[in-house]
């Protein structure tokens, strides 16, 4: 007998071995579809700090442009001198355009490899006393920069381009020069992929 119950309790013995072996597998956990940002091209227009309100930076006009394309021309408008008063650089809250030192602008291509749209909400840099985000409107026939509230949006595997005569990264009440060849740090911030650092060669457009 003794024999018998041994066979038994090994028998059993195996028969939860084997029970244990093939408990189910955890399933794997699903991909990261959100959105990935990618950005491209930055660049800054070079500014001198001494001028007027905006020290001669350029306002667009609804005069034909020769060259709409990125990082040239104005998209349909001509670059010319903004005088010093009466900017129609107005929606920045009640602020003051004349903060005292000269406004600038960074511009580039922002991408999105993800599946999930993004949302560019703010941006920073130690060259300037503000930054905003910005873009140029139509009133009256005259184009004007108006900063975008609530961000600029970048769709799911898509992409943004910031350049002159659309949107982008103003830079108001310049710190110091910026001086062609030279670079300034951004740091942009987006709804979903937080903070990202970028370098953006200083150039004339």
């Amino acid at each position: 007998m003794s024999l018998y119950r041994s066979l038994v309790v090994l028998a059993g013995a195996l028969v939860l071995a084997a029970c244990g072996a093939s408990s189910p597998t955890a399933p794997a956990a699903p991909a990261n579809t959100g959105a990935t940002i990618v950005i491209s091209e930055p660049w800054a227009r070079a500014m001198k700090m001494e001028g007027g309100a905006m020290g001669g930076m350029e306002q667009p006009t609804m005069a034909p442009a020769s060259d709409s394309g990125y990082g040239g021309g104005y998209g349909g408008m001509e670059p010319t001198k903004a005088p010093d008063q009466g900017m129609g650089h107005g929606g920045h809250g009640g602020m003051d355009m004349d903060m005292g030192g000269a406004n600038s602008a960074a511009y580039m291509v922002i991408r999105n490899t993800g599946g999930e749209p993004d949302k560019l909400i703010a941006a920073s840099t130690d060259v300037a006393k503000t930054v905003e985000l910005h873009t140029v409107i139509e009133e009256g026939g005259v184009m004007r920069m108006r900063q975008v509230e609530g961000g600029i949006d970048i769709p799911a595997n898509g992409e943004v381009v910031l350049k002159p005569g659309g949107f982008h990264v103003m830079l108001i009440g310049l710190t110091r020069d910026l001086n062609a060849g030279e670079s300034v740090q951004l740091t942009l911030t987006f709804e979903k992929a937080g903070q990202i650092p970028v370098t953006a060669q200083v150039r004339q457009p």
